[in-house]
């Protein structure tokens, strides 16, 4: 019995079998001297992903919403290329508030023009809630409430025109509130 073992053993560390032999080569034919090579063609304008790329890699727009919708946008008969859907508008935005310290209980309104797969206009307004208590607020309450607001607004603005959509030719613009 052991002896089997020992030869079952011995059979698995054999030489592996040697690889088999490559096929033996073909001289290919040469050419025809009177065969001329086909003359190249002009390189094709690149794809429209190609220029979606580089639409999308330019700067972010500093325009506000309403600059952004003041200038007439071409708008061609044939063109057949849909505008973008809510869901396809609204959800980039989610991340919008992200890192800016806004509290839950403020009200911010983003109004976005997007083209070409980033914002071309913005504008964001912050609201805090009214006071409970009718005392005036002290000089350097109100100052420093500004000075809040600001921040959250230039952060989200940050935010929003970092942002990128589906690249898409057509205009869109939206409103959200968050």
């Amino acid at each position: 019995m052991a002896l089997a073992f020992v030869a079952a053993v011995a059979g698995c560390a054999s030489a592996p079998p040697p690889p088999p032999a490559p096929p033996p080569r073909v001289a290919a034919e040469p050419r025809p001297a009177q065969v001329a090579a086909p003359p190249e063609e002009p390189l094709a304008p690149p794809p429209a992903a190609a220029m979606d790329v580089a639409e999308r890699s330019r700067t972010p727009s500093t325009a506000s919403y309403d600059a952004a919708l003041s200038t007439a946008e071409p708008v061609d008969i044939d063109d057949d290329h849909p505008h973008l859907t809510d869901v396809q508008l609204w959800s980039p935005l989610r991340g919008a508030l992200q890192g800016c310290r806004v509290p839950r209980s403020a009200k911010v309104t983003i109004k976005t023009a997007v083209q070409h797969g980033h914002a071309i206009g913005v504008t964001v307004d912050v609201r805090l809630p009214a006071p409970r208590s009718t005392k005036r607020l002290k000089p350097t309450a109100v100052k420093a409430e500004k000075n809040a607001i600001a921040k959250w607004t230039a952060c989200v603005d940050r935010n929003v025109r970092a942002t990128v959509w589906p690249p898409n030719r057509r205009r869109d613009s939206f409103t959200t509130e968050l």
